[in-house]
This record gives C-alpha cells, sequence and structure tokens, in this order.
C-alpha cells in the first residue's frame, strides 16, 4: 500500500503532501502540511483547472522515467529541469513515497532529492530509505550522492554489523534503488521497485490509427506500455490462449459492444475486430468511437488484467464520454476494490458525479494561492465528521455536489 507521498519544487507543486510520511524526512519547509491520513484503496483528485491535478500524475511518472531511464531522460521529456523546477522554489526537488509492504507491520519511506547545477546538468543529490519501528523512525539506508559517493546501510538492531555493506557509485545520474540487491529482511525494498516499474501511469494513449502492433519495450520500460496496443499485446502474452475469452468477458460490459475476435497469428501484431450492436461485420478497432476504446481500456486495466499494477493513475477518466459510457464509468469506479483487484486507484476528475461516489477521507480538493502554487485540502476535513459518520452508508449521494460543486 502506498500511504503517502510529497513533492516539493516539481511545476505548480511548491510543497505538496498527500497522506502519511515521516515529518523528519520530508524535504518541505513546513511538514504540517503534509496530512497524516493513509491513502486507501482509491484516491481522488479534483479542483479547478490548472490547479495542479495532472502534475501530480506527472510527478509520479517522473520519478518512474527517473527510476527506468534516469534523471536527464526524465527532464528531457519534459523540457528540461528549468521547464519543471517551481517557478520562485528554493532547494532542490525532491519527492517522496510512504509505502508499507501487505503483512508488514514496519512502514518504510523513500525518499529523493534531484539538484542541478546550471548550464551542466541535474543530478541525484540523495537518495533516504527510512523505517518506522513503533513510534520511532530511523534510516536504514542513506545513499549520498552529491559530494560523496558511498552508499550504505546504517546500523540497526534488526541485522547484525557483518551484514553491513558500503557500496561505491560514481554515476550520479540513476537512482541507487534500481542498482540495490533485495534484502531478506526488507521485502519492501522489492515493493518499492517494483511499484516505480509496474504502475500504470496516465502517459497510456489511445493509438488507433496506428493499429495494433507490438512496440519494442526499451529496458526497465513499464511491461504495459504507453500505448493501447502495447497493452493489448501485453495481455495477450499474458493470457494466452484464455485472450480472447476474456477480451470477450470485458467487450460484454461495453455499450454496444455484442463480442470481439482476436486474431493472434501473427503474435506480435495482434487484431482486433468488434462486433457491434447493429452492425452485422465485425470492425477494425480504428472505427470504434474514442469514448468506446477509452471504457474497453479502462475495464481491461481495473478488473480483468491477469497481474495488476500495484497503482493505477488516470487523468480525468471522464473525458469524451457520452452520458451512457458515463455511467459505466461510474460503475466501474464504484466497485472497485483492493482485496479482489491487488491495485490502488489514483485519479484526477472535474465531475462531481465521481466525487460523490468516492468518500470524503479519499477525496483531495486542488486550488492555487496568491502567488500560483498548489494548496491540497481533503474534503472530510473540510465537513463535519457528523455528516458522514465515518460510514459511507451515511453519506448523502451528492455530499460532494451539495458542497464543494463551486470548488471544481
Amino acid at each position: 500500500m502506498l500511504e503517502g507521498f510529497w513533492i516539493r519544487n516539481f511545476k505548480s507543486l511548491k510543497q505538496v503532501g498527500i497522506g502519511t510520511a515521516f515529518s523528519q524526512f520530508v524535504y518541505i519547509e513546513d511538514p504540517a502540511s503534509v496530512l497524516p491520513f493513509d491513502l486507501g484503496t482509491t484516491t481522488l483528485l479534483t479542483g479547478v483547472s490548472g490547479s495542479g491535478k495532472s502534475s501530480v500524475l506527472d510527478a509520479l511518472s517522473f520519478v518512474s522515467d527517473c527510476y527506468r531511464h534516469g534523471v536527464d531522460y526524465a527532464c528531457n521529456k519534459r523540457g528540461g529541469y528549468d521547464a519543471i523546477y517551481s517557478h520562485g522554489g528554493k532547494g532542490a526537488m525532491s519527492f517522496g513515497f510512504h509505502y508499507r509492504q501487505e503483512g508488514e507491520s514496519v512502514a518504510a519511506t523513500y525518499a529523493i532529492s534531484i539538484g542541478y547545477i546550471r548550464n551542466k546538468a541535474p543530478y541525484i543529490d540523495s537518495e533516504l530509505i527510512a523505517y518506522r519501528n513503533g513510534k520511532e523512525s530511523f534510516p536504514i539506508a542513506f545513499l549520498q550522492n552529491s559530494q560523496k559517493t558511498i552508499r550504505y546501510l546504517a546500523p540497526d538492531d534488526r541485522i547484525s554489523n557483518a551484514e553491513l555493506t558500503s557500496i561505491e557509485f560514481t554515476d550520479l545520474k540513476h537512482l541507487g534503488l534500481a542498482a540495490l540487491e533485495s534484502h531478506p529482511k526488507y521485502p519492501v525494498w522489492y515493493s518499492l521497485r517494483n511499484l516505480f516499474e509496474n504502475w500504470s501511469t496516465d502517459d497510456f494513449h489511445i493509438d488507433t490509427t496506428l493499429g495494433l502492433d507490438l512496440t519494442q519495450l526499451k529496458p526497465h520500460d513499464n511491461p504495459r506500455g504507453h500505448k493501447l496496443s502495447q497493452f493489448i499485446s501485453y495481455i495477450v502474452e499474458q493470457l494466452g490462449d484464455n485472450a480472447e475469452s476474456v477480451i470477450n468477458r470485458i467487450a460484454a460490459g461495453i455499450p454496444n459492444l455484442l463480442s470481439v475476435v482476436l486474431d493472434v497469428t501473427n503474435r506480435e501484431r495482434p487484431m482486433l475486430s468488434f462486433v457491434m450492436d447493429g452492425i452485422s461485420i465485425p470492425i477494425p478497432i480504428s472505427h470504434l468511437s474514442e469514448a468506446t476504446i477509452r471504457l474497453f481500456s479502462y475495464v481491461m486495466r481495473l478488473e480483468e488484467e491477469p497481474t495488476p499494477a500495484p497503482l493505477i493513475t488516470f487523468d480525468n477518466p471522464e473525458n469524451g464520454l457520452d452520458r451512457i459510457h458515463f455511467w459505466y464509468l461510474t460503475e466501474l469506479l464504484r466497485k472497485f476494490d483492493i482485496s479482489a483487484h491487488g491495485s490502488q486507484l489514483l485519479f484526477t476528475t472535474q465531475s462531481a458525479d465521481l466525487a460523490d461516489i468516492t468518500h470524503p477521507q479519499n477525496v483531495w480538493i486542488f486550488s492555487r494561492d496568491q502567488a500560483g502554487f498548489t494548496i491540497v485540502e481533503r474534503a472530510a476535513d473540510l465537513i463535519s465528521p457528523s455528516e458522514y459518520q465515518n460510514e459511507p452508508k451515511n453519506l448523502e449521494h451528492n455530499w460532494f455536489s451539495s458542497v464543494f460543486d463551486d470548488r471544481i
């Protein structure tokens, strides 16, 4: 479970915290602004256009790019360090993630700080992995890259001195987390790497005009790819002979779709044709409406993926959907359950209807201060607890619409 994260000096996110974090390891000026509430199965970010919601998703994707390809690639992909560093910000750009391995009583915080030398290049200044043991918090691994190149495990009563290691790195461009071996007593290291390698980010896009063609993935790329074609190819590879029946089960829940014809004669170029209500001849995916394709991809990722992503993000999933497809999306999100799926869901929206189906504890409202920086407030902190009694059944069906409609 990702229990919280913070972002500093990235675009409009001068210092934003959502969920739980270790206050002593938060690289922001006001640690109290990181609200101490664990993220749940579903987290919804809402607010007016330009308030920074999509920047949060891009920040997560940025860290993932740093992990897979290095800090130069992650910055250049977004126009360079200067283009993404908060105007008027102070200090390094930093990101942190508070994470708990399933079945573990000990939670961990992973933090990175990215420095920049003008007219030269960005570099990874530091990394930190810290564990909480009861009420105490202490560092386990500290990875320093700015002046020193020694990364070491700090003493800890759970491991002997013989197990402590010192490793010298001269690469200031790639995260040490990707290079560290998993420690048998700290399985969360592996889980953190899985999070950065496999979360399903929303730069995933629909490429209907290109057909379904498996593009060669780069080392450390997300195995799901960033195109619908890559994702379907991944699903076909994972499911093998069961792929067609699963895809047809997905189609059964999409308005006006009757069935899908899957041709895997060329397994590197699986072809999909769709049988539509009222149309006798199967039509190719490039002839479907974008709303149908979007809903099809949402159902695949939320319900039918054989190896679910640890974190799934959507950016305004309601865009382009008519009222019928939107209703199906609403029901899909309403019944999403981490215990059945194994993933967490984080999405942005400007739809009050989608906020209405989410518990106030999991809705975060974005706005801007006078300087233009993002402010984040949790909806549950802005309404009286007696209005919902911490139980969804006591919520009015339009709780968000009736109180916060003017905030989006």
